[in-house]
């Protein structure tokens, strides 16, 4: 019941999310910020929610609350919490005042807000990540993927 109810608070946050990534694939798609750190995130964080869920903490942050008993990690968090929020407003507001408008240009200004809030959302879900769960060093990362090339040589 409580895995539905998630999905049910997450999933208009994630459309939104998702209207906007497939926004600025075609508007700004050189311009992406880059998200190789995914790679490290435990299987179980790698998810369709997940968007939606950073989006839930950046406003509870932003609002004060408490990441589940990591206070330094949260308070240290806020303030991008906040700008990413503000970001995001600024988003849907260039979002909206060129909905009004024309349709099949993108204005500089809209192609600025986009690139300002990837570059927040990609740190934001960095820093949100690693304080939630163990985020794997580049030199586990490599451990773990030298184990996997044996693996499969030695089953050859």
């Amino acid at each position: 019941m409580m895995n539905r109810f998630r999905k049910w608070l997450y999933k208009p946050k994630d459309n939104v999310l998702n209207i906007i990534n497939q926004i600025m694939d075609e508007c700004i798609p050189q311009d992406r910020a880059p998200r190789d750190f995914c790679v490290k995130f435990p299987e179980e964080i790698r998810h369709d929610n997940l968007a939606g869920q950073l989006w839930f903490g950046a406003e509870c942050l932003a609002a004060g609350s408490i990441i589940m008993n990591r206070e330094l990690e949260s308070m240290a968090m806020r303030p991008l919490a906040k700008e990413l929020t503000r970001s995001l407003e600024d988003v849907r507001g260039a979002l909206r005042d060129q909905a009004l408008r024309d349709l099949n240009t993108y204005t500089e200004k809209m192609r600025e807000a986009l690139r300002h809030f990837d570059v927040l959302f990609a740190e934001f879900e960095l820093s949100y990540v690693s304080a939630m769960v163990p985020v794997k060093s580049p030199r586990e990362y490599y451990v773990q993927q030298e184990v996997i090339v044996l693996f499969c040589e030695t089953v050859e």
